[in-house]
């Protein structure tokens, strides 16, 4: 995709099965380069480059799966309303779990993940001094696929913990622990 002459982005997908496994992929790149885009308390301009890379296996007849992504985000030496230089970033996540057929329902799928996410410093955070952070999540759940009505209800656990450097208001961040339920319908 491109608009004006400010974003272009570009990507390639695959999916497929071979010998008993199903896998999918993905790769990703963007450049974003305008003005006035960020809000006034961050920046006048946006200078980034994205990349984005993911893939997922499963053993078809054990329904084991694994399901990786990493990206990361260039900034360019974007210089920020505050004088300082916005951080380049990045993050990656790891999920695995099994997906079998073990009820007349549909498929349930059991799972556990973790992510790490590096110097993704929000306005708020930038303000305050802050001059790197690491968030870590980790967590699982269970979902029930209803196929009767193209539905999936699930649960899910996520433990998160902060670490800020720079901005001493930020650095005694407390864990926080996230419970959530819900259900998605496909239409």
């Amino acid at each position: 995709s491109w608009g004006e002459d400010d974003v272009w982005e570009v990507g390639l997908r695959y999916s497929g099965e071979f010998s008993g496994f199903k896998v999918a992929a993905g790769v990703g790149y963007s450049e974003f380069t305008d003005e006035g885009t960020t809000g006034p308390s961050v920046s006048p301009v946006k200078n980034s480059d994205v990349f984005q890379v993911g893939g997922y296996i499963q053993h078809l007849a054990t329904g084991l799966f694994l399901h990786a992504a990493y990206g990361m985000e260039e900034n360019n030496d974007t210089v920020l309303n505050n004088g300082r230089t916005a951080l380049d970033s990045d993050h990656w996540y790891l999920k695995g779990g099994i997906r079998q057929k073990w009820n007349t329902l549909g498929a349930t799928i059991l799972y556990g993940d973790y992510a790490e996410y590096d110097d993704q410093l929000g306005p708020g955070a930038l303000a305050a001094g802050a001059t790197s952070s690491t968030l870590r999540r980790y967590g699982g759940g269970i979902a029930q696929e209803l196929d009767a009505a193209a539905m999936t209800i699930y649960l899910k656990y996520h433990h998160m913990t902060a670490d800020v450097t720079g901005a001493p208001a930020l650095s005694n961040l407390e864990d926080a622990d996230f419970v959530s339920m819900g259900a998605l319908i496909n239409f």
